[in-house]
């Protein structure tokens, strides 16, 4: 597949976005408001698990100025049984080393695995051992960078975020850096394998409770991260949409050749603990 592994580094990205990047690896996965007065929030019509899309935008700020220097809307279709992130960059989350073209990941909580693919014909299973060595790599690429063991959060709310309820935990880490997550409660989630202890909790990134609370359904309205003052990501719910979902968006396309990822990944996790 012509991938490239840099050691010791998360992100093989100019200097500059690296930091930027390691906070989306580490954000992306885990979402400030005023009090709740008298809110009219947006709650979860449908019994069980929410069915519909969730549009969230990822917002990068510069350091010097504040400002954000870049927005992307990024779009997971939901059902009870899997779900779908079909405008995924992938290149932010596995470091530039996806395989090339990929542009949508496919959570199969009823196979319990999770598909990547794009428009080429190929697609890569990531499943059991694989799913070990992805958190094991994770945790040891974001060694170098953005900091992976977080204590007990600081929780205050609720908070309404565009009618929506949250309660935040704030994680605070080295080197001033700052996490701000607001979950809400309002609406349920089966969020799969991302809420399973490979990705956050012993082999992965350890964020205390995070695995707790999305194996509970609850959803990220807000992820903030700071460096000292200044905020460099934001990823904000910006719309739940409740619809039934076409099995087709939550299946791989017939036509895709399915590939193991255990030796992509145990080249990654190899080169990543410097080994």
């Amino acid at each position: 597949m012509g991938l490239q592994f840099s050691q010791g580094r998360f992100f093989l990205v100019r200097v500059k976005r690296e930091w930027e990047n390691r906070y989306l690896a580490v954000g992306f996965f885990l979402a400030v408001g005023s009090n709740v007065l008298g809110v009219d929030f947006q709650v979860q019509k449908g019994d069980g698990y929410f069915e519909g899309s969730l549009r969230y935008v990822v917002s990068r700020y510069s350091v010097q100025t504040g400002r954000a220097v870049e927005r992307k809307q990024v779009d997971v279709i939901v059902t009870e049984n899997r779900l779908s992130v079909p405008s995924l960059d992938v290149a932010d989350v596995f470091a530039n080393n996806a395989p090339p073209g990929v542009s949508t990941a496919l959570f199969r909580h009823d196979v319990d695995d999770f598909i990547l693919y794009g428009d080429d014909i190929d697609a890569y299973r990531f499943r059991g051992y694989d799913k070990v060595l992805l958190g094991l790599a994770f945790r040891a690429l974001a060694l170098s960078g953005a900091p992976v063991d977080m204590k007990l959060p600081e929780k205050s709310g609720p908070y309404a975020l565009r009618n929506f309820r949250a309660n935040l935990s704030r994680y605070l880490g080295e080197a001033g850096i700052r996490y701000d997550m607001y979950l809400s409660k309002d609406y349920m989630v089966n969020w799969g394998s991302l809420a399973d202890s490979w990705l956050f909790g012993s082999g992965g990134l350890k964020v205390p409770e995070l695995d707790d609370r999305l194996r509970g359904g609850e959803v990220p309205v807000r992820v903030e991260v700071f460096r000292n003052a200044s905020k460099v990501l934001s990823i904000n719910l910006m719309a739940a949409e409740e619809y039934q979902v076409s099995r087709a968006l939550v299946e791989v396309p017939p036509q895709k050749i399915l590939h193991s990822s255990t030796g992509l990944l145990r080249q990654l996790a190899t080169e990543a603990m410097g080994l």
